[in-house]
């Protein structure tokens, strides 16, 4: 009897760790976002700036997530560009 409460210990503590492992795995895996201002003067200007910072953090590994125009009385300011790569590869 003893043998199988001490048995059943031993596959709680190991089931237990291993679900400890895998939430520290899918921490270590989440992924990473970055929000960028990407500002300018006229739609030409935003327009080269924009494409330019999506350039460059693809060249860093992250991806384009989404997008969003911020304007101000009307006139338009700038964008909020949203960025995601992997954890693994922060530097």
């Amino acid at each position: 009897m003893r043998v199988m409460i001490l048995a059943l210990f031993v596959l709680a503590a190991m089931s237990t760790s291993r679900a400890v492992l895998a939430e520290e795995g899918a921490a270590a895996a989440a992924p990473v976002t970055s929000t960028v201002w990407v500002g300018g003067k006229g739609q030409k200007s935003m327009a080269k700036k924009l494409n330019e910072t999506h350039v460059e953090m693809n060249a860093q590994g992250w991806r384009f997530v989404d997008l969003e125009v911020y304007t101000e009385n009307g006139d338009m300011q700038g964008f909020f560009v949203t960025y995601v790569r992997d954890q693994a590869r922060i530097d």
